[in-house]
């Protein structure tokens, strides 16, 4: 019998993951701050809802047991761009796990890894081939 890994809908979790994609892309020092404090689960955690709060956003990312949630709060005006990234990478932890937050392993720069197996190393500049793009 054939084992059949299920992958996650990635796509549903657009546009805000291609948001933080993006962001992440670009350098930016919010998110790449909750990659950085990985494998901290907790740690990276408490960094995303703050930047989650900080930029607006009504989710929050809440631990229940050995996996994660999106948590709803009471919404305030105010998001925006970066709102939509910590949005996109709460979803995205809450669908794949924080293993799918990844550094590149030639630049450290991180990225969002959406193959089926989780085994994407390289971020979109690095990756093996040609006409690769996130």
């Amino acid at each position: 019998m054939r084992k059949h890994a299920v992958v996650p809908p990635f796509h549903a979790l657009d546009p805000e993951l291609g948001v933080a994609e993006r962001l992440l892309r670009q350098g930016n020092p919010q998110l790449s701050a909750i990659v950085a404090r990985l494998p901290d689960e907790s740690a990276a955690a408490r960094r995303l809802n703050a930047v989650l709060a900080e930029a607006g956003a009504r989710p929050r990312l809440v631990a229940t047991g050995t996996a994660w949630r999106i948590g709803y709060v009471t919404p305030y005006a105010g998001t925006g761009e970066l709102a939509a990234g910590a949005a996109g990478l709460a979803e995205l932890v809450a669908v794949g796990g924080w293993r799918r937050l990844k550094r590149c392993a030639t630049c450290a720069r991180p990225f969002c890894d959406r193959t089926s197996g989780c085994t994407r190393k390289w971020c979109a500049e690095h990756r093996r081939g040609t006409g690769w793009v996130d």
